[in-house]
């Protein structure tokens, strides 16, 4: 009797164990800070695909720093420790809920594990990019991986675009690019959102850099275009997995996306 007394109290014991174990998994599960996650591909963004295929709140399950934009191409996402911001057309930034739709972003849970530091006296979005650049040849010397970084600090000069909702049929993205809204901001503080892609994700994704910025008081953001960094702090992060999650419309199943449309990605990411 006594044995068995004892047995159960151990069968006990170890079910409080295990539900004590799985019960603090949950809680503490790690975030997967390793993998990029798309949501569609840029040429057929740049096609004019521009229907939302996820929410926002399924899109801040994936990553809680991003950058893309919203249904009917209604401004630019800047999505910044976990809250989505719309920098809008008229030049103001609104925070986003959940269920709005997302046509086109990119996102990570981000984690500066390549490098941090300080930055200072950056002429220029050239001179930036270069810099992130050299940061890279520094440490991983891999130009084959995707990188993810937040330059915070003060800047003498940003200029930064957004673009109206669209209506169909929808117009080719170079087209909408060529009548973007810009906006000029002198002495601001506030955060670069970046992601780099490799060359060989061309059409697919943009390569090399892509930023966006957002002011620190959530008032002022877009599409990044020119920047003079006078200080602030880089924060780098790598991922090795890149997942991607495909439209499933009609349109997008008879767009022809494998043209090379590398002039119309220049077009739209310069300065009117």
């Amino acid at each position: 009797m006594h044995d068995k007394k004892g047995f159960g109290l151990r069968i006990v014991l170890l079910a409080a164990l295990l539900t004590t174990l799985v019960l603090g998994g949950c809680a503490t599960t790690t975030r997967d800070t390793d993998t990029l996650h798309q949501v569609s591909v840029l040429n057929a963004l740049l096609l004019g695909e521009y229907d939302g295929i996820i929410s926002v709140g399924e899109l801040k399950e994936l990553g809680d720093t991003g950058i893309g934009t919203f249904d009917t191409l209604e401004g630019e996402m800047i999505l910044l420790e976990g809250t989505v911001y719309q920098a809008k057309a008229d030049g103001t930034v609104v925070q986003v809920g959940d269920e709005t739709l997302v046509p086109f972003a990119m996102t990570t849970y981000f984690a500066s594990d390549i490098s941090e530091g300080d930055l200072s006296g950056l002429a220029d979005i050239n001179a930036l990019k270069e810099r992130l650049d050299q940061t890279i040849m520094a440490t991983s010397n891999d130009f084959n991986r995707f990188y993810a970084a937040l330059i915070t600090g003060s800047f003498s000069h940003v200029r930064v675009r957004s673009v109206p909702g669209q209506t169909k049929p929808y117009p080719r993205l170079s087209a909408i690019a060529a009548e973007q809204k810009e906006y000029a901001f002198e002495d601001v503080e506030g955060t670069i959102v970046a992601f780099r892609c490799p060359q060989y994700v061309n059409g697919i994704n943009m390569p090399t850099w892509h930023l966006h910025f957002l002011s620190s008081d959530a008032s002022r953001g877009g599409h990044l275009l020119e920047a003079t960094l006078s200080q602030g702090n880089l924060r780098m992060g790598d991922m090795k997995t890149y997942q991607i999650q495909l439209p499933s419309s009609s349109s997008f199943a008879s767009m022809d996306i494998a043209n090379d449309l590398t002039k119309e990605t220049h077009a739209v990411e310069g300065v009117k």
